[in-house]
């Protein structure tokens, strides 16, 4: 008679643990693939931000650059205007005219100062972006590094797990064909759930005033319950309070009832 053959034979529990067993081997490994995907995905995902924020300092800089040179425009026409009065201030043959250039004199002048004011406000604008841009640089030339070790790590994890992956899935999709779909289902869908944690034993609380317990939230196990775990290992019974799939240990079996 062939393994396979013989596993079929075997009891529906104990087919569902002999299952449980090869699938937690296969979420462990491949949870260590995925916990490296995941903190790759975190650093490709700030790069991008940090990309992102050196992109909008620049265009920051980029607007209060050009409104320097516009300020510095508009101040080198008023000071071309300014000359050009004073010419006329030299030239100015009564009173009347002499006051009338030298108030727009005086009014160019305080444009003037206003557009220095509001040049340097924007000069120390640029100041603080362009140390935030040298920041930003640092920043990213890190998370490049964490981004590049990440990349090497997930690599050198999917080659450590890819040969054994491959042989316990053969074994766990075998373990797998021989439970009814009704029973494959109710397990897939409680080890999805819990991260691979299907089953849980039956703990003895209390042999004498016959108190069980389900090994993974210590709720207590009915009697019935107990008694359908008795009768036959054919039986599917889950937790009231974690879902799990209960099952009776042989030495806990025995505690139980006794071998005559």
């Amino acid at each position: 008679m062939t393994n396979s053959a013989r596993i079929a034979q075997m009891p529906l529990i104990e087919n569902l643990l002999a299952l449980y067993s090869v699938d937690k081997q296969v979420r462990g490994l491949t949870s260590r693939v995925e916990s490296a995907k995941i903190y790759l995905n975190v650093q490709k995902r700030q790069l991008d931000e940090i990309k992102l924020e050196r992109v909008e300092n620049s265009q920051q800089r980029m607007q209060h650059q050009s409104h320097i040179a516009t300020i510095e425009t508009e101040s080198g026409s008023i000071d071309d205007r300014v000359n050009h009065l004073r010419e006329e201030l030299n030239k100015a043959v009564n009173d009347k005219q002499y006051s009338a250039v030298l108030a727009e004199i005086n009014t160019l002048k305080g444009q003037r100062q206003a557009f220095e004011d509001e040049e340097l406000t924007e000069m120390a604008a640029v100041d603080i972006l362009e140390d935030s841009a040298k920041n930003i640089k640092t920043r990213k030339a890190e998370r490049q590094t964490l981004l590049n070790a990440a990349t090497v790590e997930l690599k050198t994890r999917e080659t450590e797990i890819a040969d054994q992956l491959v042989e316990l899935e053969v074994q766990r999709e075998a373990a797998a064909s021989i439970i009814p779909e009704e029973a494959l289902s109710t397990f897939d869908s409680i080890a999805d759930d819990y991260e691979g944690e299907a089953m849980a034993s039956v703990d003895v609380d209390d042999l004498k005033r016959r108190e069980y317990s389900c090994n993974s939230c210590s709720l207590r196990i009915s009697l019935d319950a107990l008694t359908t775990l008795l009768g036959s290992s054919e039986n599917i019974v889950i937790c009231g309070s974690c879902d799990r799939i209960l099952y009776l240990k042989e030495d806990t079996r025995q505690a139980i009832c006794p071998s005559k």
